[in-house]
């Protein structure tokens, strides 16, 4: 009887020692899974917001990158316009340097939409003009002209070098022979007319605008002579232009107080 209540001690603590390993190795395996659990989760949050802060990053150098390029494209504009100033009139301008100045008046406009579907020279900008009698000058990012903006019917309409009613003054060539621009052919080369007939015109002429007539200020770039005639009073002149206004949504206007 001893025997069989000894035997029966021993396998009872043989059994409960096999239960508490088994508990001990179920608690190991639960502890692991847990810190596994854990460590996936902070790795998984910590990853998101590293990258959630890189992207606010990303953005903010974005941003900060545009008004850069915008105050680039501004101090282009006005580094053509007065090398154009110093190269054209050398011996002025170097005896009387007061008169050289960078004038930062330009403010950035997109193209919203045409005025009519089947003229592509007409455009409404993104601005409001309040004066129905004052005319602008619409030049590109490139610094180049691209044409005159006036307001009205309540809107900001820029009439394109595409359209016959886009005029400003040009000067063209070292002898300066002044012209006014009157739209463009149908291959893209720009007109200018009112040419003295008695003044020199020569292919590969650059043509710059002229600040003559108060509207685009001096030495904005224009184009290139590519041909000319001789009329019974005057010349005419067609220059291939440097700005591409059709493939463009953004300007910049001159001459906004």
């Amino acid at each position: 009887m001893n025997k069989k209540i000894s035997l029966f001690i021993l396998i009872l603590f043989i059994g409960i020692g096999y239960l508490f390993n088994i508990e001990r190795d179920i608690h190991k395996k639960l502890v692991y899974f847990n810190n596994y659990i854990q460590t996936s989760y902070n790795n998984t949050i910590n990853s998101i917001s590293s990258a959630y802060s890189r992207y606010i990053n990303q953005i903010d150098h974005i941003k900060e990158l545009t008004l850069q390029n915008e105050e680039y494209q501004k101090y282009k504009i006005l580094y053509e316009q007065n090398y154009n100033l110093l190269t054209n009139d050398k011996s002025n301008h170097f005896s009387n340097s007061s008169s050289i100045t960078f004038n930062n008046n330009y403010t950035k406009v997109k193209a919203l939409s045409y005025i009519k579907l089947n003229d592509f020279s007409k455009i409404v900008l993104d601005i409001n003009l309040d004066k129905d009698s004052e005319i602008y000058a619409l030049i590109t990012p490139d610094g180049y002209s691209a044409g005159t903006v006036m307001h009205k019917n309540n809107k900001t309409i820029a009439f394109l070098n595409q359209n016959d009613r886009c005029n400003y003054t040009v000067y063209i060539g070292n002898n300066k022979s002044p012209g006014i621009t009157s739209g463009m052919l149908d291959n893209g080369n720009l007109i200018i007319n009112y040419v003295p007939i008695w003044k020199e015109v020569k292919v590969g002429d650059k043509v710059i605008t002229s600040g003559m007539d108060n509207l685009f200020p001096f030495g904005i770039n224009v184009g290139v002579v590519v041909s000319f005639k001789i009329n019974e009073n005057t010349q005419q002149v067609l220059i291939k232009p440097y700005a591409k206004t059709l493939e463009l949504r953004e300007f910049y206007i001159y001459g906004i107080k």
